[in-house]
């Protein structure tokens, strides 16, 4: 039996705390039809994995093209009424398959290699300390918020100097990726984040063409100087702007919702906390169970081309799928007691910035960005303790921290 009545995968309860539920359903569906929002979701380790190894049968430009587009969700809509735009007919590198995909990635993969993260390191370990030590400042004063001083700008400013974008527009970041998120929490309001959404849609296409007249170093610089109009393959404007718009997103609340998702575990096992600060050399490893055990993104979308079997159950052609990495990183069958929280687990093959050839592309800054943050703190000597009033994002996508008080024992 595969169907799963009463199960709302939007549900504020579910939101709040999904791993009970992914629970369930991994024992008992583990590939389960929800009439009620016309979606699969498939929760255990090995078949996340099928899914994300098969792009010529599980699509991404129809999976998470439907999302960009506004046809998944509680509340949904035409993206082209909204925007003014048919995303289908865009090339986004999370929506794209291959042939489409191989060309895109190789494209940008250029600004994300280890080298290449690795000449950030100086001057992001710069940034890094000066906003720790700000946090640490307004926590003594007991006004210390760890997203509002660290988690969202941290990554904010990176991705604004990748971008070549002014850091002090960091406010409008704030509120164009609140209103993205808003687009993945499957409830929001579309009329309302309109304005929002075209402000960040022209601001960007208006950098583009900018750095079309006058280059610079930056990576839109570096796209737009390897765009020719005569060659397919080449990456028009508004796909640039649109490259910009998910690097915007996916740059920032990934790790934004990585550090707030490390600070709650630890505070919630204080064993491991005092295990890191004893053992700092288990900063790596403490990142990829961070990342593994309240994973940052918590599963995308696919679109079957054909009908297929997966794990014994028929599922038609045109079949909506969540493939829930969250899910599938609490799977015990794969990873033993993955209930519990354990730093020095080096859990090396989680699903966290997924698998297969739409693996992160910013998966090594990701790790970088949280090093920094966790090597700030341990030299500070200084251990952050929740305070209450932490607000979780409201999104089935994306699992992080709107708010999270802090203070300094």
């Amino acid at each position: 039996m595969s169907t799963v009545t009463g199960f709302d995968p939007f549900a504020a309860e579910v939101v709040d705390d999904p791993y009970p539920h992914y629970a369930r359903l991994r024992d008992e569906t583990p590939v389960a039809w929800i009439p009620e929002q016309n979606l699969w979701m498939v929760t255990r380790y090995d078949d996340v994995v099928a899914v994300l190894h098969d792009p010529s049968t599980y699509s991404s430009a129809d999976g998470m093209g439907a999302l960009m587009s506004g046809r998944v969700g509680r509340n949904r809509v035409d993206a082209r009424e909204l925007l003014g735009l048919d995303l289908r007919a865009m090339r986004v590198l999370i929506a794209t398959d291959p042939p489409d995909h191989t060309r895109l990635r190789r494209l940008l993969a250029r600004a994300f290699t280890p080298r290449a993260i690795a000449e950030l390191e100086p001057h992001l370990r710069e940034v890094c300390e000066r906003l720790v030590d700000d946090l640490l400042a307004a926590a003594d004063r007991g006004s210390g918020d760890l997203v509002a001083q660290l988690a969202f700008p941290f990554p904010v400013i990176v991705i604004a100097e990748l971008l070549g974008i002014p850091p002090e527009r960091r406010d409008d970041f704030k509120r164009w990726s609140d209103a993205l998120v808003g687009a993945l929490s499957g409830a929001w309001n579309p009329t309302e984040a309109q304005q929002t959404l075209a402000e960040m849609f022209m601001y960007l296409a208006d950098v583009v063409e900018r750095r079309r007249l006058e280059p610079g170093d930056d990576l839109i610089s570096r796209l737009v100087d390897g765009a020719d109009p005569d060659d397919p393959d080449s990456l028009s404007s508004i796909e640039i702007t649109l490259f910009a718009v998910l690097l915007l997103v996916a740059g920032n609340e990934t790790t934004t919702n990585l550090i707030g998702n490390g600070a709650a575990a630890l505070a919630a096992h204080p064993d491991q906390a005092d295990l890191l600060a004893d053992r700092p050399d288990l900063l790596p490893s403490a990142v990829e169970e961070i990342l593994r055990w309240d994973a940052p993104v918590q599963g995308l979308f696919r679109s079957t081309t054909r009908a297929t079997t997966l794990a014994g159950v028929d599922i038609p052609a045109g079949a909506m799928i969540l493939a829930s990495f969250a899910a599938a990183n609490r799977d015990s069958r794969h990873f033993p007691d993955a209930d519990r929280f354990d730093i020095t687990r080096r859990p090396g093959d989680h699903l966290a910035f997924g698998h297969g050839i739409h693996y992160c592309l910013g998966a090594s800054l990701a790790r970088m960005e949280a090093r920094l943050v966790g090597e700030t703190l341990l030299q500070r000597r200084r251990r952050l303790a929740p305070e209450p009033g932490a607000v979780r994002v409201d999104s089935m996508i994306l699992r992080g921290f709107t708010t999270f008080p802090v203070s300094v024992p």
